[in-house]
């Protein structure tokens, strides 16, 4: 896949001029989705979508982020099976570039937000479309849309060693996006995350 510095800019105005300008059937056959002739449907951590082409509404609210993340996907993702393999963040593509980047904003994150508070992030992981694994002290399985699983490993922390965590993707996540989209990826999961604990 191409790598697009998805920084620069306003990259949700470049995407969607490329969007408003592309071949819906194409996209829907090399990300296998169903297209009615007028709308994508699309699922993101368990909600359906219905994506309109060419002017690119959704039937449900969704953040920039999460917007850009279906452009993404509709513009240079390709649907793939996965083999049952998960692959940390550098093991992708360019992931050593910005795996700075990705450790700060995604794996620190979920540590420090939840390594003293298991009981919290279960209750959460438990109204996501997520399933709990032996992985870890506290490990949970979020699928992003269908297919695209992502793993959320915790360690808790004692007197001696802060908690520690990892997050790890479905290795068919090389075909659907690019490194820097992951670390996006994080970021939706874990604001959604964060919703779903504020909302109880």
């Amino acid at each position: 896949m191409e790598v697009t510095n998805n920084k620069e800019g306003n990259p949700l105005a470049v995407y969607l001029a490329r969007y408003q300008t592309g071949n819906p059937a194409e996209m829907a056959s090399r990300c296998a989705l169903p297209w009615d002739g007028h709308a994508f449907t699309m699922h993101l951590l368990g909600q359906q979508y219905l994506v309109t082409h060419p002017d690119f509404t959704l039937d449900v609210p969704a953040s920039g982020q999460e917007r850009i993340l279906f452009l993404r996907y509709l513009l240079d993702g390709r649907a793939a099976a996965p083999t049952g393999k998960f692959l940390a963040y550098q093991e992708f593509p360019w992931g050593e570039v910005y795996l700075q980047q990705f450790t700060g904003r995604c794996i620190r994150r979920y540590a420090f937000s939840y390594g003293a508070k298991p009981d919290l992030l279960n209750r959460i992981m438990e109204q996501m479309p997520a399933k709990k694994i032996s992985r870890s002290d506290c490990g949970w399985q979020v699928e992003l849309m269908p297919g695209l699983e992502i793993q959320f490993l915790l360690w808790l922390g004692d007197d001696e060693f802060p908690p520690n965590a990892q997050i790890l993707f479905s290795d068919n996540f090389q075909s659907a996006f690019t490194a820097e989209d992951l670390a996006n990826i994080g970021d939706i999961v874990m604001n959604r995350m964060k919703q779903t604990g504020t909302s109880r």
